[in-house]
C-alpha cells in the first residue's frame, strides 16, 4: 500500500499539477503522477505495483495504468519480475553510486553541447526559468509537501531547460531518467539539512551566466563546487542505505528457520539416503 506521503495527484497548486486534462490524457496523467510519486516515496522500494490498486488510487481505468507502468519501466524507476509483475525499483549503495556517476557525466556532456548548440531562444527560456526558480525558497521535508514539491520542481525544470540546449532528444531523455533516479535517492534517504543552507538561487544564477557566456572552464568549476557542497548530502544517503542493508540482513537472519527447516527442499537427508541404500 502507498505510504503516508501525499500523492502529487492530490496537489492543486500551479506548477505541480499535471499540465493537461487527465480526462483527455489519462495515460499521460498517470505517467506524470506515478513517476513523481515513486521519486517522492509515495511507493516504497520493491513495493509491488498492482493494476487494480493503482486504478483505484488514481481514479482511472486499468489500461492507462498498464501503459504507464510499461513506459516507466524504461526509466529504471520500475522493474519487472518474470511471472510476478512489476515492482518499484530496489535501492542500494552500488546503484546510488552508479546513478550519480552517470548523472554527472551526462550532465557535463549535455552542458558542453548546449554551449555549442544553444541559440538565442534557448538562452531566453533559461533566463525565464531562472527567474521563476529564484521566486521559490527551500522548504524543509517536514513542512507543506505541496510547497516543497513546487521548490523541487522549479529547480528540476531549470536543470531540464539548461540541458535542453544540447539539441539531443536522446541525451535529454537519458538525463531526465537518470536524474529522477538520483532525486529519488535524495528524497528518500538524504539528510537535507545542509542542502537547505545553500544559496541555490545564487548558484543557479552563476551557472546560467557561465553557460550563456560559453565559459566552459567556469561551468566545470561551478559543477565541481556544487559537487563539493553536496557531499554531506551524498554521504548521508550512503550511510542510510548501508543501515537499511544491515537491517534487512538482520531481519533475514532472524526469519531464517533452523535445524531441519534449513535443509534444501528436494534433497534427502544423509540418514534417509543410508536407510534406502541398506534396504536395497
Amino acid at each position: 500500500m502507498p505510504t503516508q506521503v501525499p500523492s502529487v495527484a492530490t496537489f492543486t497548486a500551479p506548477g505541480v499539477v499535471f499540465p493537461g486534462d487527465p480526462r483527455k490524457s489519462p495515460t499521460e496523467a498517470v505517467v506524470f503522477w506515478l513517476r513523481r510519486d515513486i521519486v517522492r516515496g509515495v511507493f516504497e522500494p520493491l513495493e509491488r505495483l498492482k493494476v487494480e490498486q493503482l486504478s483505484e488510487f488514481y481514479g482511472v481505468g486499468h489500461t492507462p495504468i498498464r501503459e504507464a507502468i510499461n513506459r516507466l519501466s524504461a526509466t529504471g524507476l520500475i522493474v519487472h519480475e518474470h511471472q510476478k509483475g512489476h515492482r518499484v525499483a530496489p535501492v542500494s549503495v552500488e546503484d546510488y553510486n552508479d546513478t550519480l556517476l552517470v548523472y554527472q557525466r551526462l550532465r557535463m556532456l549535455a552542458l558542453d553541447l548546449a554551449m555549442e548548440r544553444g541559440d538565442d531562444a534557448w538562452e531566453e527560456r533559461v533566463v525565464v526559468q531562472l527567474h521563476r526558480t529564484m521566486k521559490v525558497r527551500p522548504v524543509p521535508a517536514d513542512q507543506d509537501p505541496e510547497v516543497r514539491e513546487l521548490w523541487q520542481r522549479a529547480y528540476g525544470d531549470l536543470q531540464g531547460e539548461l540541458v535542453n540546449g544540447c539539441g539531443s532528444p536522446l541525451l535529454v531523455r537519458l538525463f531526465r531518467n537518470v536524474g529522477a533516479r538520483a532525486e529519488r535517492y535524495g528524497l528518500l534517504f538524504a539528510d537535507l539539512s545542509t542542502d537547505l543552507e545553500r544559496d541555490h538561487a545564487a548558484e543557479s544564477q552563476r551557472m546560467v551566466e557561465a553557460l550563456i557566456a560559453r565559459d566552459a572552464a567556469r561551468v566545470q568549476a561551478l559543477l565541481d563546487e556544487s559537487g563539493a557542497l553536496a557531499r554531506p548530502v551524498r554521504d548521508s544517503v550512503v550511510a542510510a542505505l548501508k543501515q537499511r542493508g544491515e537491517s534487512s540482513r538482520k531481519a533475514r537472519r532472524a526469519a531464517k528457520p533452523s535445524g531441519e527447516a534449513t535443509r534444501p527442499r528436494g534433497r534427502p537427508r544423509l540418514a534417509d539416503a543410508d536407510k534406502k541404500a541398506s534396504r536395497k
